[in-house]
C-alpha cells in the first residue's frame, strides 16, 4: 500500500500531470420571496439553496505544451446543486444548453471541451461557454448572471449561455479588441420523401474591447428554423447584446442592452423586446462593495408587458477564497393577464460562498 502511494505521489510529480487543475466553488444561498400575483392573491416562499453569487461545481483544466507555441487544452466543468441529493425532489432543468433534460442533485454538467491555443488564437470543441454569455455576464457587473443580473429575466433577453455539439474560437488580442464565434452547424437526423427532418444551424459572434479602465463589447447570436419532414418546425431566434464599462476608481459604471425577436415556424413573430440597465459597483472598504442595477424590458408585442426590476446588494471578502452576501431584488411586470400569475416579485437573499 505504501508503495502504491509513493508510486502515484512520483507520478503526480512530474510535468504531465503538474498541469492538471481542479477548482471549483460551493455557494449557499437562503431566499425569501413575496409573489404578487395578477388575480390579487399572493404568497410567500423561503427556500436554501445555491448559486446567488456564483455557480457551484468543480471544474478539471489541463494544458499540454505541443511545442512551437501550440498547447492542448481541455476542461470539464461539473455544476450540481448542493442541497438537493436528487432524492425525491423537483428536477432542476437547464434552458441554456441544448439537449439538457430535466437534471438535479450531483447530475447537472457545466462546459466541456478540447482544444488548441496558439498565436491564432483558440478553438474548442464540446460545449464551451458562448461569446454572448461573457456579454451578459459583463451586463450584470458584481451580479454577474446571478440574482440582481441575468437572473432576473427582466432586463437581459434569452439566456446564452453554451449550447451542445458546438465549435467556439477565440481570436487573440489585437490591443485591447479580441472577437469570439461559436457555430452549432445543421444536424439532419432522420430523411423522407416530402424532406429531411433536421435541427437548425446556430451561430454566435462577439467583439470585445478592454483597455485599462474601459471595457465594452457587443454579440449577435441567431439559430435557424428546424425541419420536420422538409417543413418549418420550432422557433427562430435572433439576439444582439452589448455593454460598456468605465471604472473611475470610485466606482465602476455599467450600461448594457439588448435586442430580441422569435418567429415561429409560420413566420409569426412570437417575442419581439428590448431592454437595458444600468449598474454600479462602488467599494466601500478593501473587503466591502455595493453593488446595484436597474433594468428595464420594453415589450413590442401588443400585449405589452413590460418588466422593470431594482436589485441592490453588498459582498463582503472574508478572505482571499471566502465571501458572503445579501441583496434586495425586485421585479415587475405590466399588463399579465388575470389569473394566478406573478406581476410583483421581491426577494430577500443571504448567501454564503467559498472558493477552493
Amino acid at each position: 500500500m505504501k508503495k502504491t502511494l509513493i508510486a502515484v505521489a512520483a507520478l503526480a510529480a512530474t510535468s504531465a500531470f503538474a498541469q492538471v487543475t481542479i477548482t471549483g466553488t460551493m455557494d449557499a444561498t437562503y431566499r425569501m420571496t413575496s409573489n404578487d400575483q395578477a388575480d390579487g392573491t399572493s404568497y410567500d416562499s423561503s427556500v436554501l439553496d445555491n448559486d446567488g453569487l456564483a455557480t457551484t461545481g468543480f471544474t478539471l483544466s489541463g494544458m499540454e505544451d505541443l511545442g512551437g507555441g501550440l498547447k492542448a487544452v481541455f476542461l470539464y466543468e461539473h455544476n450540481f446543486e448542493m442541497t438537493d441529493t436528487g432524492g425525491g425532489a423537483a428536477a432542476v432543468t437547464s434552458t441554456t444548453v441544448t439537449g439538457t433534460a430535466a437534471v438535479s442533485g450531483f447530475q447537472a454538467n457545466g462546459q466541456m471541451f478540447v482544444g488548441l491555443e496558439g498565436a491564432f488564437g483558440s478553438i474548442k470543441l464540446g460545449a464551451p461557454n458562448t461569446p454572448s454569455l461573457t456579454i451578459q455576464g459583463a451586463r450584470g457587473a458584481g451580479f454577474g448572471t446571478k440574482d440582481g443580473g441575468r437572473a432576473n429575466s427582466a432586463g437581459f433577453g434569452t439566456s446564452l449561455t453554451r449550447f451542445d455539439s458546438s465549435i467556439v474560437y477565440g481570436s487573440p488580442n489585437f490591443s485591447g479588441f479580441s472577437f469570439g464565434l461559436m457555430y452549432v452547424p445543421e444536424n439532419e437526423t432522420a430523411g423522407a420523401t416530402t424532406g429531411a427532418t433536421s435541427t437548425g444551424a446556430q451561430s454566435d459572434l462577439g467583439l470585445f474591447y478592454a483597455n485599462g479602465p474601459l471595457a465594452g463589447g457587443v454579440s449577435v447570436y441567431s439559430t435557424d428554423l428546424n425541419k420536420t419532414a422538409g417543413a418549418n418546425s420550432g422557433t427562430e431566434i435572433s439576439q444582439s447584446n452589448y455593454y460598456v464599462a468605465y471604472n473611475f476608481g470610485f466606482a465602476k459604471f455599467t450600461l448594457g442592452g439588448h435586442d430580441h425577436e422569435t418567429k415561429n415556424a409560420a413566420g409569426t413573430t412570437t417575442v419581439e423586446q428590448t431592454g437595458w440597465n444600468v449598474a454600479a459597483d462602488v467599494p466601500l472598504s478593501p473587503a466591502l462593495t455595493l453593488t446595484a442595477n436597474i433594468q428595464m424590458v420594453d415589450d413590442k408585442l401588443a400585449s405589452n408587458q413590460d418588466k422593470d426590476s431594482l436589485a441592490v446588494g453588498l459582498q463582503y471578502a472574508m478572505s482571499k477564497r471566502t465571501t458572503t452576501y445579501v441583496r434586495y431584488v425586485n421585479v415587475s411586470t405590466d399588463n399579465v393577464a388575470a389569473g394566478a400569475t406573478v406581476n410583483d416579485a421581491t426577494t430577500f437573499l443571504v448567501g454564503l460562498r467559498h472558493n477552493f
